[in-house]
């Protein structure tokens, strides 16, 4: 009788851990799947700052468009 309960006592201690170690696993995963998941959702940005008034637009200045040397003839107005 005592061979069984040490047995069955053995037996259950297994099962005990396999059972904790499952469980314990199981929300694991599901706390990195959550995780995940929370990461692909879409997120509100910012609207884009407003260009600043009285600049010339990036990439409009004329680089390259007038020889080697020579420099574009400054316009002249009157009045």
């Amino acid at each position: 009788m005592k061979i069984i309960t040490l047995v069955t006592t053995a037996f259950l201690a297994v099962v005990s851990t396999a059972g904790f170690i499952a469980v314990l696993s199981t929300v694991g995963l599901l706390t990195v799947l959550s995780a995940a998941a929370a990461a692909d959702l879409p997120r509100k940005e910012p609207p884009p700052p407003a260009p600043p008034v009285g600049k010339a637009p990036i990439g409009k200045y004329p680089v390259g468009k007038y020889p080697v040397g020579k420099y574009p003839q400054p316009v002249v107005t009157k009045g």
